[in-house]
């Protein structure tokens, strides 16, 4: 029903949106939007996790081409591991939206998001907005959402895993693996993870926020 409505919608606008990180032990959780004419679309575009690591920086810098060129608009929005154990992920996830939504919003522009959200935030009360589960494969600018959320925040891990290279954040990003798990387990968790989340919250920690980021001893 949903995508009937998009394509039955009017607007010349799409102003597409996907996260990821919900789901993640460690690091930000990041909501992108992607701003564009509602027919624009580009060869390659796909759900970015059913795209190699290849193809997706590919994409990325293609769409960093048209960004730059104005053709098409984006905002990151981010929310640290600190905001989500302070606030919830849930809260976060859509606090993360909305900023989102009102940085891209302009008149005659329908949003669409990727799930079952509903938004009741008074900022974006006025706005047209349908969410619809696996847009992010449906849809073009959903889709370049989900690709320049997913390049920015495995990047981030990546670098990040310099810091804390016991748990390997370069391959796994900061989600539950085997391998992360165990170096949770083995070595405790660092600054940058959620201690809202399982197992980190089942650890007795006297001040998590306290732990001391290596090299900054």
């Amino acid at each position: 029903m949903s995508l009937l409505k998009i394509q039955q919608s009017t607007q010349s606008i799409f102003i597409g949106a996907d996260e990821v990180g919900y789901g993640c032990l460690a690091g930000p959780l990041v909501v992108c939007g992607v701003r564009a004419p509602r027919n624009w679309t580009l060869a390659g575009l796909n759900d970015s996790k059913k795209l190699s690591e290849k193809k997706r920086e590919a994409m990325r810098e293609k769409l960093n081409e048209l960004i730059e060129k104005k053709e098409i608009a984006f905002h990151l929005a981010e929310r640290s591991n600190a905001h989500i154990d302070k606030h919830g992920v849930a809260y976060s996830l859509k606090d993360a939206y909305v900023e989102v939504f009102t940085t891209l919003h302009q008149p005659d522009s329908l949003i669409i998001s990727d799930g079952i959200l509903k938004f009741d935030n008074p900022a974006v009360a006025g706005y047209d907005m349908i969410s619809l589960v696996k847009a992010d494969a449906q849809i073009s600018t959903v889709m370049a959402a989900s690709i320049l959320a997913k390049t920015y925040r495995d990047g981030k891990m990546k670098i990040l895993h310099d810091l804390h290279p016991d748990y390997g954040w370069d391959s796994n990003v900061g989600y539950g693996s085997r391998d992360h798990l165990e170096a949770i387990a083995k070595f405790g968790p660092s600054p940058l993870h959620r201690f809202s989340y399982a197992p980190m919250k089942n650890m007795v920690i006297d001040n998590p926020r306290q732990l001391k980021i290596p090299g900054t001893e």
